[in-house]
């Protein structure tokens, strides 16, 4: 029986608080516009704040609800407070800020986190299967599991360094910008 392999496509989906800041980010201009350019009246002008305070303040409050009921205090619960207050208060403008601090804030935090661990796939995947241990005057081909504390590895040319180690003899560069995100060749020598 043969196995078919399938690809499958990988979908990236935004995350809901993006979503929630960016309508933060435009209610909010939309309110100073029409207040300060359209000169409209207080009422209409607070329309786009109590709309992002409802579509996009609920879902927050919702999701620190159960984190409080679980018992993970943070600095966002604080901010949940205050986005309560600010409605309690008629401060729907400071409401919608803090929502769209809360909710950008989560968003850039999971894309920070999307980005790391994409740049360890690439790592990973630069990662080779295969050492050259030298043994006396032969040199073998061995799985990287199979590489002992203690063996001599060959490393070629323009090949990836499988293994930590220290050079114990010949000389040449290394990139190492993957590891340390600096753009230099670094010199190896013993």
């Amino acid at each position: 029986m043969s196995q078919e392999i399938i690809p499958a496509k990988i979908s990236r989906s935004i995350p809901k608080e993006t979503y929630i800041a960016i309508l933060a980010a435009v209610a909010i201009a939309a309110h100073l516009i029409l207040r300060y350019v359209a000169q409209l009246p207080k009422r209409a002008s607070l329309v786009p704040l109590i709309a992002v305070l409802a579509i996009g303040g609920i879902p927050l409050l919702l999701s620190l609800g159960k984190k409080l009921w679980a018992r993970e205090f943070g600095s966002d619960l604080l901010a949940g407070v205050s986005i309560l207050t600010s409605v309690v208060l008629g401060q729907y403008l400071v409401g919608a800020i803090i929502v769209l601090m809360l909710s950008g804030g989560t968003a850039l935090e999971q894309f920070a986190t999307r980005r790391a661990s994409s740049v360890l796939d690439a790592l990973a995947k630069r990662m080779p299967q295969v050492a050259h241990r030298k043994r006396g005057a032969m040199v073998e081909n061995v799985r990287l599991d199979q590489v002992q504390i203690g063996d001599e590895i060959l490393v070629f040319p323009h090949e990836i360094c499988p293994v930590d180690g220290v050079v114990i003899e010949g000389r040449g560069v290394m990139d190492e910008s993957y590891l340390t995100g600096e753009p230099f060749e670094i010199s190896k020598t013993p």
